[in-house]
C-alpha cells in the first residue's frame, strides 16, 4: 500500500513539475519529498489511529469434556467424531440396569409407606390412632420421594445429551468399556460450534477508538480475494499479561512484561457456519472509528490495504 502511495504521489509530482514547467533543482526535488514524506506519513499515521487493523485475528470456539453424572459400561455410542449434531442429540448411553432396579426398590419403598400412610390416617379418624404414627409415615414418604428423584436422576444420567450444536471431536470411550464421573478422564470432548468468536488483536494506541457498534472488515488467508463485513461487539476489559496468580512470590516490576494487545471481539454480518471454514482458523481484520470529519475518508486507505493484502493470499505457497 506504501508502494502505491508513492507512485501515486510521484506520477501526481511529475505532472505538476510538466505542466506548470516547474525548474528541477536541489530546491524543488527536496521540497517534493518533504513534502511526499509528509503528507504520506501523517495520512499513514491517522489511518493506523483511527482505522486501526490486526494480523492477530482468530476464531476461538469453547470446547469441553463430556463427564458422565454416573458410573458405568458404555452400550451404545450415537454419534460419530467430527459430525455436527444438534443440542439434545444422544451422544452415549451407559447401562441403566442397576440405576433402573435402584428405582424400583425406591418406588416399591414408597408404594409402601403410602399405603401405611393412609391406614394409620384413617385410624386417626376412626379408631383413636395415634399422630405421631401418622407424623412418621409422612416423613417416610417425603424421604421416599427424595430417594426416588435422586435415583431418576442417576437413571437419567445414562443417557448422554450433547449440550448444545457441535460435534464431539474425540472420542475416548468404545462399547463395552466403562465410562467414569472423574473430571480428568472425560468420555469424549465436545466442541460447542454455537460459541464460535472472532476476536482481533489491537495495540493500546488506538483502542480509544474502537466502540461496540463500530464497522469492522475481515479477511481470512483460506479465502483469498474476500472481504467480510461485521461489526464491533465489545471489547474484553482485562489482558492476559496483566493477570496476578496467587503465589508465594512479591510483584516485581523489573521482570520483562510484553506489551499487552487489547482482545476485540467482532461479529460477522454472515454467520461463521457458513463460510465454510474450521474452527479456530486465523484472520485479518480491520475496524473503522472515526465516522465524521477528515479522517473518515482516511479509512479508504484502509479498505485498498486489506483488499490488496487479500489477494496477495493467492499467492502465499508453503
Amino acid at each position: 500500500m506504501e508502494t502505491l502511495m508513492l507512485l501515486t504521489y510521484i506520477t501526481f509530482c511529475w505532472i505538476i513539475f510538466k505542466v506548470f514547467r516547474i525548474p528541477v533543482n536541489k530546491w524543488s526535488i527536496t521540497t517534493a519529498i518533504l513534502g511526499g514524506v509528509a503528507l504520506i506519513g501523517s495520512m499513514l499515521m491517522g489511518m493506523a489511529y483511527f482505522h486501526p487493523g490486526s494480523k492477530t485475528a482468530r476464531t476461538y470456539f469453547v470446547s469441553t469434556g463430556i463427564v458422565p453424572n454416573v458410573r458405568g459400561k458404555v452400550i451404545e455410542i450415537d454419534v460419530k467424531p467430527n459430525e455436527p449434531v444438534k443440542k439434545g442429540t444422544v451422544l452415549l448411553k451407559i447401562d441403566p440396569t442397576p440405576y433402573q432396579a435402584k428405582v424400583d426398590e425406591i418406588k416399591a419403598q414408597l408404594e409402601f409407606a403410602q399405603k401405611r400412610l393412609a391406614d394409620t390416617k384413617r385410624l386417626l379418624e376412626t379408631a383413636g390412632g395415634s399422630k405421631f404414627d401418622v407424623y412418621e409415615w409422612e416423613k417416610q414418604v417425603a424421604t421416599a420421594k427424595a430417594q426416588l428423584a435422586d435415583a431418576m436422576f442417576d437413571l437419567n444420567s445414562t443417557v448422554i445429551k450433547a449440550p448444545t450444536d457441535g460435534f464431539v471431536a474425540h472420542m475416548r470411550v468404545r462399547p463395552g468399556q466403562m465410562a467414569v464421573t472423574i473430571p480428568a478422564l472425560p468420555a469424549m470432548t465436545f466442541v460447542d460450534t454455537s460459541s464460535a468468536t472472532l476476536i482481533a488483536g489491537f495495540g493500546p494506541e488506538p483502542v480509544q477508538n474502537i466502540k461496540p457498534g463500530d464497522p469492522a472488515e475481515v479477511i481470512f488467508p483460506s479465502i483469498p480475494g474476500r472481504t467480510f463485513q461485521g461489526k464491533v461487539v465489545k471489547m474484553l476489559p482485562a489482558l492476559a499479561e496483566g493477570e496476578l496468580n496467587i503465589n508465594r512470590n512479591m510483584y516485581s516490576l523489573n521482570r520483562a512484561l510484553p506489551e499487552g494487545q487489547i482482545p476485540v471481539v467482532i461479529k460477522l454480518d454472515k454467520p461463521f457456519k457458513e463460510l465454510g471454514l474450521p474452527l479456530g482458523v486465523d484472520a485479518v481484520a480491520a475496524v473503522y472509528g472515526a465516522h465524521e470529519g477528515f479522517w473518515s475518508h482516511v479509512a479508504i486507505i484502509r479498505k485498498v490495504l486489506l483488499r490488496m493484502m487479500s489477494w496477495q493470499y493467492f499467492l502465499r505457497f508453503h
